[in-house]
């Protein structure tokens, strides 16, 4: 069986607390059938080499190192979205994380099936009744995707019916 690759793109790996939150996507996705490509879970890759770079005494130097390092990651996650059948953009906050818009746009232009998952009860959609940025939620819905408001809609019929896995 050749289970489906979706890529979680989110900011949650950034705080503790995000580490549960991305914990129940990740399980549901798999309770679905997915195959989840998690940045965060690769990005363990990076943590030495990260920590070595905090440890340089000079400033330019580390900043040099970081803006390496940086690219590394970036490319990292270019070539996870890649290899993903689709993706899920986590888009909780007063406004989605801009990496996670720009992991989405990416996916898209890339003619990937994107999703988005705003559990944030707050509008910060361009008009009243709006949960996102209209251009965001256009592409999620002109890929074929859906926006999700609570984990547990994510479910294989939301998933467009697919054979996921």
């Amino acid at each position: 069986m050749n289970s489906k690759k979706i890529y979680l793109a989110s900011p949650l790996g950034f705080t503790s607390e995000g580490e549960t939150y991305r914990t129940r996507i990740r399980v549901q996705l798999m309770e679905v059938g997915f195959v989840v490509l998690d940045p965060w879970e690769s990005g363990a890759q990076f943590e030495q080499e990260t920590k070595d770079i905090f440890a340089v005494d000079s400033t330019l130097a580390r900043q040099a190192a970081l803006n390496k390092l940086a690219l590394k990651i970036g490319r990292s996650n270019i070539a996870m979205i890649d290899q993903a059948d689709h993706v899920l953009a986590v888009l909780d906050g007063t406004e989605p994380d801009s990496g996670t818009v720009s992991e989405l746009g990416y996916a898209v232009g890339r003619g990937k099936r994107v999703y988005g998952l705003r559990t944030d009860v707050r509008e910060s959609g361009d008009f009243p009744g709006m949960p996102i940025n209209l251009q965001v939620l256009t592409f999620i819905i002109t890929s074929g995707g859906c926006l999700f408001r609570r984990i547990q809609d994510m479910t294989r019929n939301q998933f467009n019916g697919e054979n996921i896995g």
